[in-house]
């Protein structure tokens, strides 16, 4: 999910602004509500908590950012002819953490015997580069065939989704492919089979034969 709260429920549609797809527009108020009273029900009367959503290792849903094949997400070609390509770009952009020295021996004392830590980094390359030093390992979610994470609370939009939504987005133009921080994405599966073309995502359509058989399964997801 996008950084902040999206904008359904509201008049405004999707935008790109800066990035290359429109924005995601789910909302994480009705979870965080939840969240909040099942917080205080532990803290006040003893009642569990729910139980952890984030993605693991140790199922499979938290994985290394690349290869795109692994993590999941599927070659969507992209709805607007000035994107970067002729599908959706995913090219597993982070933040690479590098191990800053502290001083001997800090990794195993914590104890840190120089502070502030000597600067690391030796050449200009900023994303995962060994001659700046020994580098934190980075997983992301992995997502199923739409797209979509599979791990975490999923709301009901992802759960009968008709998109695909993402927590994170790239830049066009100038800075094009490089993070378009705390917009998400939001990609629109096709309406029908005839529409969908090359996009490995079955058509609304083909998921939901009629009206009824979409508001059942919402129904059944809330």
């Amino acid at each position: 999910m996008r950084h902040g709260t999206g904008n359904a429920g509201t008049d405004a549609a999707p935008n790109r602004g800066l990035c290359q797809q429109r924005d995601n527009p789910l909302n994480s108020a009705p979870v965080q509500r939840a969240l909040f009273i099942a917080l205080d029900e532990w803290a006040t009367e003893g009642r569990k908590p729910p139980k952890s959503r984030v993605p693991k290792l140790k199922d499979g849903t938290l994985v290394p950012p690349l290869p795109q094949s692994g993590m999941g997400f599927p070659n969507i070609p992209s709805p607007f002819a000035d994107s970067s390509g002729p599908f959706v770009t995913y090219t597993g952009l982070k933040t690479t953490r590098y191990h800053f020295d502290y001083g001997l021996n800090f990794y195993e004392t914590g104890i840190a015997t120089v502070n502030p830590p000597l600067f690391p980094f030796t050449t200009p390359a900023y994303q995962d580069d060994a001659r700046n030093g020994p580098i934190y390992p980075s997983f992301i979610p992995k997502t199923d065939s739409d797209g979509n994470d599979i791990a975490g609370v999923r709301l009901v939009d992802v759960t009968v989704p008709l998109a695909t939504y993402t927590g994170w987005a790239l830049r066009r133009g100038a800075q094009a492919s490089d993070g378009c921080e705390a917009a998400g994405q939001f990609i629109p599966f096709a309406m029908t089979e005839g529409q969908r073309g090359s996009d490995p995502r079955p058509s609304v359509a083909a998921r939901y034969p009629d009206f009824a058989a979409y508001h059942g399964r919402v129904r059944s997801a809330l």
